[in-house]
């Protein structure tokens, strides 16, 4: 036996099934922005006919050494037994360290399928929420040009396609939303608001345009869909300049960013902020790797229908860095830093998004801001 197919079937002979819900809210899942884990998930829900299909991504240097568990119950907060709920599991792609997987949940009350991973001394879970508020998943949904789900929501290259009808209806947005309000700001309404800049029908392969969002609807008549920000091929990552100098908001005054945009040698302004904050050359360098690293985790963890480094949860995960303990519920995910910084985002369904987190502002953070962006600043 070839050792992909040895490593296939340890993976698939070790899933089981459990019967025991759990109360998921007491569950810490900092792991799952930790992008160092040893183990990494990423999935998209797609409603079919008897119930959803759940697309799982894992991937592990060591996927062998792991024994899987799905569990399906109907809440977060869950404490009693259910029962014991059958999934049908394909294998969709395998390679040494990554398996792609198709489950299919069958038509039930329950909200919430949780992955448990184990080894023998350690244990971690995944979430992933089979309602979106009161609605159901889309029908459709993203493949590559080899026709697997593509679970990431951005894309940043061409090449795709989309299954699920036989001709979509797109609505295109511009990508301009503003970065997130520092925590000391008033909150401002949940939903994202944007105006449309055009509809229109497609076939199979769209040609959507970069730095743009787009929600594809089955027909006009469907109510929910799928939001995909079409971003450059380098995405997650920045390497324009305007796109660096943009993302430095968090770390600069206003003065600071509006020096270098009006600039008449933005390249050199860029420079000389870096060089002027952190006095040397090799300190500047370091400086500029971290804070652009930062950028990039936070655009793969977090980018939705906009980039993730603007988002709430991406602000907060560059001040503050990863947290360590996140719990989470239907409506709320906390954020708990061991120096004893805390957060709370709220969790909203949103036309744009399954789950769209706010963080709760308060003015009771400002010095707590200011003190984390100036230690970031001193190196």
């Amino acid at each position: 036996m070839r050792i992909r197919d040895l490593l296939l079937g340890v993976f698939v002979i070790s899933i089981g099934y459990s019967a025991n819900a759990i109360n998921f809210s007491r569950v810490n899942v900092a792991w799952q922005y930790d992008l160092s884990f040893q183990v990494k998930m990423a999935h998209r829900v797609v409603r079919s006919d008897n119930g959803n299909v759940v697309f799982l991504r894992v991937a592990s240097d060591s996927l062998s050494t792991w024994e899987f568990e799905f569990l399906v119950q109907d809440r977060y907060e869950s404490e009693t037994d259910r029962n014991e709920k059958m999934l049908k599991i394909d294998t969709l792609n395998s390679t040494l360290d990554q398996v792609l997987l198709k489950l299919t949940v069958p038509q039930i009350d329950e909200n919430l399928l949780i992955v448990k991973f184990s080894q023998p001394e350690s244990f971690y879970y995944y979430d992933i929420p089979l309602k979106i508020g009161s609605l159901s998943f889309p029908t459709i949904y993203p493949v590559d040009d080899a026709g697997l789900p593509i679970l990431e929501k951005y894309i940043n290259r061409s090449g795709f396609s989309w299954v699920g009808n036989d001709s979509f209806l797109a609505m295109q947005y511009p990508e301009a939303f503003l970065p997130a309000d520092p925590p000391m700001a008033d909150m401002k309404p949940m939903a994202p608001q944007v105006d449309l800049d055009s509809s229109f029908l497609f076939t199979k392969n769209p040609d959507f345009q970069e730095n743009k969002f787009y929600t594809v609807l089955k027909d006009s008549l469907t109510s929910v869909g799928v939001t995909m920000l079409r971003m450059p091929p380098y995405f997650p990552k920045y390497r324009q300049l305007g796109e660096l100098i943009e993302s430095m908001l968090y770390l600069t005054s206003e003065q600071e960013k509006k020096s270098m945009l009006k600039s008449n040698n933005p390249k050199q302004s860029f420079d000389s902020f870096w060089m002027n904050t952190y006095t040397t050359q090799s300190r500047a360098k370091k400086g500029i790797r971290r804070y652009y690293s930062l950028i990039e985790q936070s655009n793969i963890l977090f980018t939705d229908f906009k980039a993730g480094w603007k988002t709430d949860r991406g602000m907060m995960y560059i001040a503050f860095g990863l947290p360590d303990e996140v719990y989470r519920t239907t409506s709320t995910e906390e954020w708990y830093y061991d120096e004893g910084s805390f957060f709370e985002f709220a969790i909203i369904s949103t036309f744009f998004a399954p789950k769209t987190y706010t963080l709760r502002r308060s003015i009771d953070f400002e010095a707590e801001w200011y003190a984390q962006i100036a230690m970031f600043r001193r190196g």
